[in-house]
């Protein structure tokens, strides 16, 4: 029998769910899946930028090894290398088929060579249409034919939908299903000041988070009419955090803290709930593994590890540290750092911290911003804290979850501090990340090129 896999991504959803704790939002289909599999609780995209999330789960390889540094489209115009092994070339080679269903955001398209490419271009915005894209994958479907699959199922929801453009011109997706919630009971994170427009705002996100739920379960309803089912593996996930300042293309928390929710085929493991740090370099070797594809077809050159032995166990032994890497998200908000996340602390390595941290359009544009801006931030996260950056830090992320405090200079933590740059540099060396040259010219590296 075939094994595949569907792959259903969000666009900027943070772990917002009833599964995972929030007691305001519907997400009736997630929750559905997630009492099927196993819920990842410390999963991380390693850069919290669309483009350059998505290259890496589909290469396994960080930013700053396929060289989508960020955005694909328009003027940002980051490309994959043109020689990096990607899932579906692999999957090709293999037998095996493959298709992109809604958002791509890859490039080049000759590098991703889907065997069903389905992303539509019509009507207005059609990445906000569930309609649109549940019939771009009944089409992948049909395309593949009887062969093992992989699909990636991409929504534009919960996005912001940015500029004059209108969303309720796809209210008929969403008749008689669509929520609105109340701006006074959305939970503001601590990290935003709580005013009326952060909370009309995440109201309003709330919303484009139960209407990916509804992606969510149009996409499992695609899988069933193909009558493959029960022979694929669903994963659900995202390319990155919350569309907030502070989160989204930041290296705080919850830029990178994402949901993850993978079921298999047969309830197997039905309603466990994995501690462990995990990252998106370890979603290709799962799927590769899962897929059976031979040894000798899977590139030599991937830092991440399969998670299915954590499926089959939750407390399997796994790494005590997980990494990310970030460059770029648009061409204009350039902001390199490489984090080593353990159990408790965290190291973050920024490597251009003259800058303050610059943000995206639509987070620049966003409602909560100006109210940051107006208030000089909140608490927990004040606006010079959210644009400022050591060169070297390390948070406590248990007594400091929205770090605030930098604790590298701390003498009882100097073992630590030590042992985690160690432990990055030797990545970025196995990894040859181009980066290293700036640690070169600062003299933190005299000897990287020996």
């Amino acid at each position: 029998m075939p094994k595949n896999v569907l792959l259903i991504i969000a666009d900027d959803w943070s772990p917002i769910a009833r599964c995972y704790g929030d007691t305001v939002v519907q997400t009736p289909h997630i929750d559905r899946l997630a009492a099927r599999g196993t819920v990842f609780t410390r999963a991380f995209c390693t850069t919290p930028s669309c483009a350059a999330s998505r290259a890496n789960i589909l290469t396994g390889l960080y930013s700053h090894q396929h060289l989508q540094f960020g955005h694909s489209h328009g003027p940002h115009h980051f490309r994959t290398g043109e020689d990096i092994p990607t899932l579906p070339a692999i999957l090709a080679r293999a037998g095996m088929a493959s298709g992109l269903a809604g958002k791509d955001h890859i490039a080049p398209k000759e590098t991703y060579p889907f065997t069903a490419w389905e992303v539509p271009t019509q009507p207005a915005k059609p990445l906000f249409s569930n309609r649109t894209i549940a019939a771009c994958a009944d089409r992948c479907l049909a395309t593949v034919g009887p062969k093992a699959f992989y699909l990636q199922a991409a929504s534009g929801y919960p996005h912001r939908v940015g500029g004059t453009f209108d969303p309720s011109v796809f209210e008929e997706d969403f008749a008689d299903i669509d929520v609105s919630y109340d701006p006074a009971e959305v939970p503001v994170p601590a990290w935003l000041p709580d005013t009326p427009e952060v909370r009309t705002d995440l109201a309003e996100y709330y919303r484009f988070v139960t209407r990916y739920d509804h992606f969510v379960g149009d996409m499992l309803a695609a899988l069933e009419r193909s009558g493959r089912a029960d022979e694929t593996l669903v994963i659900l996930t995202s390319d990155h955090g919350m569309p907030f300042p502070g989160a989204k293309a930041s290296p705080f928390e919850a830029g990178h803290h994402c949901p993850l929710i993978i079921t298999q085929p047969g309830g197997e493991g039905a309603g466990q709930r994995c501690n462990a740090l995990v990252n998106w370099c370890d979603i290709l070797p799962t799927v590769l593994e899962y897929m059976d594809v031979p040894a000798e077809l899977r590139p030599d050159n991937l830092t991440g590890a399969s998670l299915l032995p954590l499926l089959a166990d939750p407390q399997a032994p796994w790494s005590d540290v997980t990494y990310f890497s970030h460059s770029f998200h648009e061409v204009t908000n350039y902001f390199p750092y490489r984090v080593v996340r353990g159990e408790r602390y965290k190291y973050v390595r920024c490597l251009a911290s003259g800058l303050n941290l610059p943000l995206g359009t639509d987070l620049f544009d966003a409602p909560s911003y100006k109210a940051i801006r107006a208030t000089g931030g909140s608490p927990q996260r004040t606006l010079q804290r959210l644009e400022h950056h050591w060169p070297e830090a390390l948070f406590d992320l248990e007594n400091d979850p929205y770090e605030t405090t930098n604790l590298i200079d701390e003498p009882a933590l100097r073992p630590i501090v030590e042992d985690y740059r160690e432990r990055l540099t030797t990545l970025r060396r196995q990894t040859n990340d181009t980066w290293l040259e700036v640690d070169f010219q600062e003299g933190r590296l005299p000897d990287y090129r020996s």
